[in-house]
């Protein structure tokens, strides 16, 4: 992920966000932070922190995440059972150890860049800066955000100024995890304002061009453009008619959107999209969303208001995002695509059983989180600058009356001294 930066600031903070390209949502939430911070011109960065370790490393890690994901997702939940299993054994953790390698690095991007608070929104990028707090820098101004309805392993050993998780159960585990009850908020999960209020469906339709009479779903693969979703397009145009429009965000996934052209063809009801800055707009478009249980981008649904199915999960994190979810009644859960397109098709055709999902998502998420989340770090990080200032000046005035002490009683006497 290369480096997204603005420039300005008003105040002292200088924030440096930094993510990992394991899965888009991590990197969503910091842009959510960063339009934020942005907002209030507070000048910030964005950056990869394992791309400090290697291009190599940075490549194994990103691409060997979306090869498992699409390829062979099992491999990911056992690898989730793996690192809990390890966890719970309490000796010292080789994801600490690893990504402390390169926190030298990291610091020194950090000093050039004149860098004086830190967000992250990945467990890499925590134990990278726990390993800075702990060999350069104890006092730089650190927070975490979560970005699942779960904390997954090896959040233990990170050393952060505050956690922000999306519900009590999250923070529940974090406690488990050695984590101080203090230090945790119970805030939520930060996306973008825009698919909050503001713009209308209409408004939305209008500015993509889309007819105002169809009945529109959004259908969500990840970042990585993973699940069946070629064999759904199929279902949802051989079950729909023209009536519907549906757009499908494939991500970065290039082959998976030439197979759903040439599976359903171009120019019919079913429209794959590559990576796009304007999802909020498709989503604030839409009547259904579809998709896997991605913490970040279920918020995104549940933020816009939007009826949600979802789709079957990835082993893990994924797992816990579903559940809460489906037990907050905020979504419906299918286990094979057969079951979504029936699923889709009643949440279009009853106004009653849309709106109750709707409603649900209005009472359980929090859709201002990310203003909530900078207006934390902006105070506590004024509050301990105005701290370290007023230490300084103590440290000043104390030196001060030390020296007059040594004037007005020291001195005379060396006088006498030497005369």
């Amino acid at each position: 992920m290369p480096a997204e930066t603005n420039m300005r600031n008003d105040t002292c903070a200088k924030v440096l966000l930094l993510s990992v390209g394991t899965g888009e949502g991590h990197n969503s939430a910091a842009r959510a932070i960063a339009e934020v911070l942005r907002e209030k011109n507070i000048e910030c960065e964005l950056v990869d922190s394992v791309s400090f370790k290697s291009k190599r490393s940075h490549g194994f890690i990103t691409n060997g995440y979306g090869q498992i994901v699409r390829g062979a997702p099992w491999m990911f939940g056992l690898a989730y059972k793996i690192g809990a299993a390890y966890d719970s054994t309490r000796l010292p953790s080789p994801i600490y150890a690893y990504h402390k390698s390169y926190a030298d690095k990291v610091y020194k991007y950090l000093k050039d860049g004149e860098y004086n608070c830190v967000i992250c929104t990945h467990l890499f990028s925590m134990h990278s800066v726990t390993a800075i707090r702990k060999q350069f820098a104890p006092d730089l101004p650190c927070y975490g955000v979560i970005t699942d309805y779960t904390a997954i392993p090896f959040y233990r050993g990170t050393a952060l100024d505050a956690y922000f998780v999306p519900d009590d159960g999250t923070r529940g585990m974090l406690v488990k995890k050695m984590i101080p009850d203090e230090k945790i908020h119970t805030i939520g999960i930060p996306v973008s304002p825009k698919f909050g209020g503001g713009i209308t469906k209409e408004e939305a339709r209008e500015k993509l061009g889309i007819d105002k009479d169809k009945k529109v779903i959004v259908v969500s693969t990840g970042g990585a453009g993973c699940g069946k979703i070629k064999q759904l397009c199929k279902k949802l145009d051989k079950a729909l008619d023209d009536g519907y429009a549906v757009y499908v965000f494939t991500g970065r996934n290039i082959k998976l959107k030439n197979k759903i052209e040439k599976a359903v063809g171009k120019g019919g009801k079913i429209t794959p999209l590559e990576f796009t800055p304007d999802i909020y707009l498709y989503t604030k478009a839409a009547d259904l969303a579809m998709g896997k249980p991605g913490g970040l981008s279920c918020t995104e649904v549940a933020v816009a208001g939007i009826p949600l199915v979802l789709l079957k999960a990835i082993p893990g994190c994924e797992t816990y995002n579903k559940r809460y979810f489906v037990n907050h009644g905020m979504a419906v859960y299918c286990k094979t695509l057969g079951k979504a397109v029936k699923a889709a098709r009643r949440v279009l055709s009853d106004a009653e059983y849309a709106q109750t999902m709707v409603n649900n998502q209005r009472k359980t998420v929090n859709p201002h989180t990310t203003d909530e989340i900078v207006e934390y770090v902006l105070n506590d990080f004024n509050s301990r600058m105005s701290g370290a200032t007023a230490v300084a000046a103590e440290e000043v005035g104390c030196a001060q009356s030390e020296a007059q002490v040594s004037n007005d009683i020291g001195m005379p006497e060396l006088t006498e001294i030497t005369v």
